[in-house]
């Protein structure tokens, strides 16, 4: 799977939705406006460098929007969208299909799924239950605008209470075997309501609520055929986040965290005001495949800005294989000043903000 989140975030915008304006007409008084019905249209499609699903218009927002404001776990949810995205492509490739979020599973549903599952946890052993939350997306055929495939992500929280209130933690293949079972209730509920399409499901593990720049990950995926009940096939996803630098990565990927410090003091060195710098970094199947890198200090000139992102830029080719997407961001004080992309395929990208 190609790894490109982080730099994806503005261009999903501008390139996977475009949003109709609504011209406007002067009438004379007393004369009512006669509005007429909408009907679905196709988006223009941006040729971006990237692999995005087209849409049709208007844009529907997902049934379940507005969900996350009801609970306590934190969702990265532009990797769980995106993320979901990405993995979708083997299944509905983005040249037979379009993209249209959820519009079938409703807010009372999910909510009675999350209750159901905890009042299941507190009849047990343990007194918290581990779903939090459930996004659909829906993938519609090209040719006939009409559903033909979904999307199901199941958002689960590995950490639990026991029956003596004390914190206990599942582990990844713990929290794999009870999404299964979660999700198997979940499609016999979709085939109750006549959606006969074939359903990918996601389960995503939300992320620790004192990190806020670790996302969660994708710990497993399964395929539902059409007109069958029964998930077919399993498979595991090996994907980590890590934060650079950290202790944790050190200890579990020394190699790229000692390239990560040797970028980090030579750029320090280079200029004598102080940078702030972290980085995340994406690792699938062992492998880093993806790394974000911010920048910050307090720049006295955009010649200095330009200056840093170029000095910056040569290093990251010099020190991190050409197989890892970089995605390097410099600010001041949460204003951007400067970026620069250099990904797997293509050409490297910078831009000074002016």
């Amino acid at each position: 799977m190609k790894a490109k989140f982080w730099a994806r975030c503005k261009l999903v915008a501008a390139g996977l939705f475009t949003v109709a304006a609504t011209g406007c007409s002067f009438l004379p008084s007393g004369q009512e406006r006669v509005v007429e019905p909408s009907t679905p249209s196709l988006s223009p499609v941006i040729e971006v460098s990237e692999d995005y699903y087209g849409s049709i218009m208007p844009y529907k927002p997902n049934q379940t929007r507005g969900m996350l404001l009801e609970n306590k776990f934190r969702i990265d949810f532009s990797h769980l969208e995106l993320g979901m995205m990405e993995f979708a492509r083997d299944t509905f490739p983005t040249s037979s299909f379009f993209f249209q979020e959820g519009q079938y599973i409703k807010k009372e549903q999910v909510r009675a799924w999350i209750a159901e599952e905890k009042a299941g946890e507190q009849t047990g052993q343990r007194k918290s239950g581990l779903l939090v939350h459930v996004l659909e997306h829906d993938y519609l055929n090209k040719d006939t605008q009409q559903l033909a495939g979904m999307a199901l992500g199941l958002s689960l929280s590995p950490v639990y209470k026991d029956a003596t209130g004390q914190d206990k933690r599942y582990t990844v293949e713990e929290l794999q075997e009870r999404g299964k079972q979660l999700a198997a209730k979940m499609v016999q509920s979709v085939r109750s309501n006549e959606l006969q399409v074939p359903i990918l499901i996601m389960l995503y593990q939300v992320p620790e609520m004192n990190s806020s720049l670790v996302p969660g990950n994708f710990i497993m995926s399964g395929t539902v055929n059409a007109n069958e009940s029964a998930i077919s096939k399993w498979q595991p996803i090996d994907e980590e986040f890590f934060l650079f630098p950290s202790p944790e990565v050190g200890k579990k990927y020394p190699q790229q965290s000692l390239q990560y410090d040797k970028f980090m003091r030579e750029s320090q060195t280079f200029f004598r005001d102080f940078i702030g710098m972290t980085g995340v970094g994406r690792f699938m199947g062992g492998n880093l495949t993806e790394l974000t890198i911010t920048a910050t200090a307090e720049y006295d000139s955009r010649t200095e800005v330009l200056q840093f992102t170029q000095f910056a830029a040569n290093n990251i080719n010099q020190l991190f294989d050409k197989n890892v997407h970089v995605n390097l961001y410099v600010q001041a004080m949460n204003k951007p000043l400067a970026i620069y992309i250099r990904p797997v395929k293509g050409e490297p990208y910078m831009h000074i903000y002016r």
